[in-house]
């Protein structure tokens, strides 16, 4: 591959809803600019982009994939993106590393949400776009009503620069509004209406083509005049033009590959901003500058080790090169033993990087994905890509006994791979908790730890972390005698136990100021009777759970001077606390979450109907612009079970929530009934 100077590179994140044909159509550009000798096909498995095993088995897009290109002395770093929601990290970080988003709609279907969220994604980086309707050969294929959703959804500035020749079975070509050449005849009318609504939008970019405009001289303009205009009106995000073709049939891509190098900007469009890793000061850094970039992707090999996907925002970046490495939590020397770029899983080996390109290189040492890297002595740190929080929390373990541990680390080595993956230890269900986007990403990480690691994972529910307590006072004894032979066993304990206000935990003995009457139990014996409270109020009484805000004195007892001991008087405060609770009117506690829930505003009544359903109450709403609304409301933790599954039904995959612990609540007794039943019939199971 050629050496290409930033102005001659193009880099496109191309992303939209599943199904739209997005990896079928880079594999027509990797063919037609005779990268491949064959146009791979998603259903039959023979993609060059969908490499993976879990891509090939379902026929989905699951990561990020670089198609890199050559076209007419131009360089394209295409990065195809998943279409899933599940998925939604590898967009964004595609979105960070690209210049440009084109945005792929089928013309059968219109705008669906993946498309809507992607487009959100690309506008919020204020980063330009492009549109490509693809399709058009399919049945119910329809220019004109997908022209009219697009504009519907992402404004008037979405301008056709094309029109169709024919539709579904007798789609055939397209027709060039700038550059037109001969047009048939039953579309000269509509080509000659559609240039005059590009010209309206795309004239304030260039004053000549205003002039000439404005004085409706539009038989002679100036064609690079018309494309100037509109490459600017492109590269401020202003101006959206649009395209057509069919992947499948081969139509619409050369030209589709010629408007990418002509509307789309290079990379030296924008300069980036970072911080100074010292001073936290911003730094704007030119692309001439000395060499700094960032790490947007990260794929993880069991052999081949960490592959690091780098975005070059300025200077040169060699293949021996040593660059300093800035992090959240990574910092240090990194030592570069080789750059390569990829066609899907082909890798072509670079000797250098310039400004503005995306490179590849793998064996870094401690890099992560966001990490910065950049020459000693000019450091900067980029801002972090802000990736989703995990919904979906699922309690992991492994298939085969003795292998959590393997599991755990294989989960941990594909989370350098997946930053939306989130492991942790719940230390009062001591389970493991492992969280993501959704079922399928799960699923898929499944899949793919068994494939690179060799273990398999089991996914359940999570424990809820229910508590205990109780509502009234009590006095009660507890005796343990014991005799067989020589020594035997004797410790006898009268207790007051009562409730305690939330919040003040549990206490024994008014904190340490027994009451005890007369010396009737030695104080020598006192610290194995809290040892013998605190411990059995952390097994639970009823239901398996943690006894909290209690209160716990000793008043009274006995003793034997030769048979008396510490575990003689911490078996009967256990005996007196298990009778004791029991007697005080236990009560089963769950925990109460805050959740925030942001979801479209035609979605309220049933977001709001759900929650309640869910015991849910509901404690305000608050719009937030752009159609969107946020719920907040208190939940029982045991409601929330795929609760992620459940939002994304109800708002076709566009609502999102976040949660946090807000506190305790009594249980209501049908439920905690149930809690405690599974309890018994677990210990009987035993």
């Amino acid at each position: 591959m050629k050496d290409y100077a930033s102005e001659f590179i193009r880099n496109v994140a191309v992303a939209g809803h599943g199904k739209t044909g997005k990896t079928s159509l880079l594999d027509a550009c990797l063919f037609n600019s005779g990268a491949v000798k064959r146009i791979g096909k998603v259903d039959d498995g023979t993609s060059v982009l969908d490499y993976e095993a879990e891509e090939t088995k379902r026929k989905m897009t699951i990561g990020d994939s670089l198609a890199v290109t050559e076209w007419k002395n131009y360089k394209i770093n295409f990065i195809d993106t998943p279409g899933y929601p599940d998925f939604v990290a590898e967009v964004m970080g595609a979105m960070y590393a690209a210049d440009a988003a084109l945005i792929i709609v089928a013309a059968n279907a219109g705008v669906e949400v993946e498309t809507e969220k992607a487009w959100a994604l690309a506008e919020n980086l204020n980063l330009p776009r492009a549109i490509f309707i693809n399709k058009m050969d399919r049945e119910h294929a329809d220019f004109r009503k997908t022209l009219d959703d697009i504009r519907a959804k992402f404004g008037n500035s979405a301008v056709p620069v094309q029109i169709p020749i024919g539709k579904e079975d007798s789609f055939k070509g397209v027709v060039d509004l700038i550059n037109s050449g001969d047009v048939p005849a039953d579309l000269a009318d509509e080509v000659e209406n559609e240039r005059l609504e590009m010209l309206d939008i795309i004239a304030e970019y260039n004053d000549e083509l205003m002039e000439k405009y404005l004085e409706g001289d539009t038989d002679n303009l100036d064609e690079k005049q018309i494309a100037d205009a509109l490459a600017e009106g492109v590269r401020q995000a202003k101006v959206f033009p649009v395209f057509v073709g069919s992947a499948l049939q081969n139509i619409g891509v050369d030209k589709l590959l010629d408007n990418v190098v002509q509307y789309l900007p290079a990379p030296d469009y924008r300069n980036r901003t970072g911080t100074d890793p010292n001073s936290g000061d911003l730094i704007e850094r030119k692309m001439s500058d000395a060499f700094s970039g960032q790490i947007w992707k990260t794929l993880v090999d069991p052999f081949v080790g960490r592959m690091s996907y780098i975005r070059v925002f300025s200077g040169d970046m060699k293949a021996d090169g040593n660059y300093q490495l800035i992090g959240d939590n990574s910092e240090g020397t990194e030592r570069i033993s080789g750059l390569f770029t990829m066609q899907g899983k082909k890798q072509i080996n670079v000797d250098v990087a310039h400004a503005g390109d995306i490179v590849i290189t793998s064996k870094l040492a401690n890099a992560k994905t966001c990490d910065t890297l950049c020459e000693k002595g000019a450091a900067i740190k980029y801002e972090r890509i802000n990736y989703p929080e995990p919904m979906l929390a699922m309690a992991v373990s492994s298939a085969k006994k003795g292998e959590d541990d393997k599991v755990i680390g294989a989960i941990t080595r594909q989370q350098d791979e997946d930053p939306t993956i989130k492991l942790v230890k719940d230390p009062a269900t001591r389970q493991t908790i492992l969280s993501g986007i959704g079922e399928v990403h799960l699923d898929i990480l499944g899949d793919k730890i068994q494939r690179k690691f060799g273990v398999q994972m089991v996914l359940g529910e999570p424990r809820v972390d229910y508590r205990e307590t109780i509502r009234k006072s009590v006095e009660v004894q507890g005796k343990h005698k014991k005799q067989s032979g020589g020594h035997g066993q004797y410790g006898d304990v009268w207790l007051k136990i009562g409730p305690n206000k939330d919040g003040d935990g549990n206490e024994f003995g008014n904190k340490f100021s027994e009451s005890i009457f007369g010396g009737s139990v030695p104080r020598q014996y006192f610290p194995a009777v809290e040892k013998g409270t605190n411990e059995t109020l952390a097994d639970g009484i009823i239901a398996g759970y943690p006894v909290v805000n209690v209160s716990v004195n000793l008043y009274d007892g006995s003793y034997h001077p030769v048979d008396s001991s510490e575990a003689a008087f911490k078996m009967a405060t256990a005996i007196a606390i298990r009778k004791g609770i029991l007697a005080a009117e236990p009560i089963l506690l769950e925990p109460i979450d805050e959740i925030t829930v942001l979801v479209p505003s035609e979605y309220m009544g049933d977001i709001i109907g759900k929650l309640n359903s869910k015991r849910g109450k509901i404690l305000g709403m608050d719009p937030k612009g752009k159609g969107m609304t946020e719920v907040k409301a208190l939940i029982p933790a045991s409601e929330l079970y795929k609760y992620a599954t459940d939002l994304r039904s109800q708002t076709q995959g566009r609502g999102s929530y976040s949660l946090k612990f807000s506190h305790y609540d009594p249980m209501p007794d049908k439920l905690a009934e149930k809690i405690i039943e599974e309890n018994k019939k677990a210990n009987e199971d035993k």
